[in-house]
């Protein structure tokens, strides 16, 4: 199924992406050199490494087990999962919006990415619904 390959890949790139992220703000490389001030207190995090963590751990790790569950298995419990990390995914995007009260360029693009994980989760789950309704209502009438 092509979605589902779709899907894996963009499973395995969300997972690559928060790798990169993630060793990008354990480095203090390029906007990772500071943490914000203004976020102290506000976040739960009060340094780039313990949101660095959080991201590799979660959306790394948790991405790349998902992806490599849909290379692996043939079965359509990827569908499920993608859109349980996809909507894992907005509501990290979302939080910190709502309590720095902020909407930095950067959340554009993540809430995007969330946005098209939960679609994909969703439009494969409603295609594997639909068609094995199609296909119990097609056994039925040629009995």
């Amino acid at each position: 199924m092509l979605l589902k390959s779709i899907l894996n890949v963009y499973n395995l790139l969300l997972s690559l992406g928060a790798f990169y992220l993630g060793v990008s703000m354990f480095l203090k490389k390029g906007v990772f050199e500071t943490f914000p001030q203004e976020w102290i207190g506000v976040l739960p995090f009060n340094n780039w490494a313990s949101l660095a963590l959080f991201g590799i751990i979660v959306f790394g790790i948790g991405n790349g087990i998902a992806s490599t569950y849909g290379f692996i298995k043939k079965d359509n419990k990827i569908f499920a999962i993608t859109f349980t990390m996809g909507v894992l995914f907005f509501f990290c995007t979302i939080i910190p919006t709502i309590l720095l009260g902020v909407w930095y360029l950067p959340t554009s693009a993540l809430f995007v990415l969330s946005i098209i994980q939960i679609l994909l989760g969703f439009f494969g789950f409603l295609t594997f619904y639909l068609f094995s309704l199609l296909k119990n209502r097609n056994r039925k009438n040629s009995l």
